[in-house]
């Protein structure tokens, strides 16, 4: 299923950033998706799905289709000291299903809220892996409590907003210059490392 919103690794972003053209109102900010599998919303998530299917099926296979999704999705059980649990919500962790349960959600919320925001220019910049987002916002626009309304869609997210014109995102440091971004690979921070080290019991 493509996505072009979704970044393959950090090379490729990495290369994308260094070629971008930025302004002085331009800010970054990471989004982590909490507890990401979770909160995805089956019910809707469903629905999504239906509307995809009929567009290339006719009723009685999608009917059969979701039927056996149903039945998936509903496998989702843990034990935890010798009991046996079954979430009230989201979707099974570690299943080979979830991850493409997850990803249609995320598509179909990108499309519904996060496209506005680009096709305005309200947002420069938007890419996904797996639960962590980066974008690059023009503060004359918008602002964060309003992109946070836009994405938080039936997602609890936790942002993370850039100190001294940099964040991190997956393993780069990315840099807000003038004009421009550098790029650079993200270093663990010395008091971290000796905890690793010296205490790793307590992370």
């Amino acid at each position: 299923m493509h996505n072009h919103y979704i970044v393959t690794n950090s090379i490729n972003l990495a290369n994308d950033l260094t070629k971008l053209g930025i302004h002085e109102n331009h800010r970054l900010i990471t989004f982590d998706i909490k507890d990401f599998y979770v909160n995805i919303p089956i019910t809707e998530t469903i629905n999504i799905i239906k509307e995809k299917l009929l567009q290339n099926n006719n009723t009685q296979i999608m009917h059969q289709i979701l039927a056996l999704l149903k039945v998936v999705l509903a496998q989702n059980y843990f034990k935890f000291q010798q009991r046996i649990y079954q979430p009230e919500q989201g979707i099974s962790i570690g299943s080979p299903i979830s991850g493409l349960i997850a990803e249609i959600f995320l598509q179909y919320n990108e499309d519904a809220n996060i496209k506005h925001l680009l096709d305005t220019k309200s947002i420069a910049f938007y890419t996904q892996y797996v639960d962590d987002v980066f974008i690059i916002s023009d503060m004359t626009k918008t602002d964060p409590h309003s992109i946070n309304m836009y994405i938080n869609n039936n997602i609890k997210l936790n942002p993370m907003h850039e100190e001294h014109g940099s964040v991190d995102y997956l393993d780069l440091t990315i840099l807000r210059k003038h004009k421009r971004l550098e790029v650079d690979i993200y270093r663990k921070p010395t008091t971290m490392i000796l905890q690793l080290i010296f205490c790793p019991t307590t992370l």
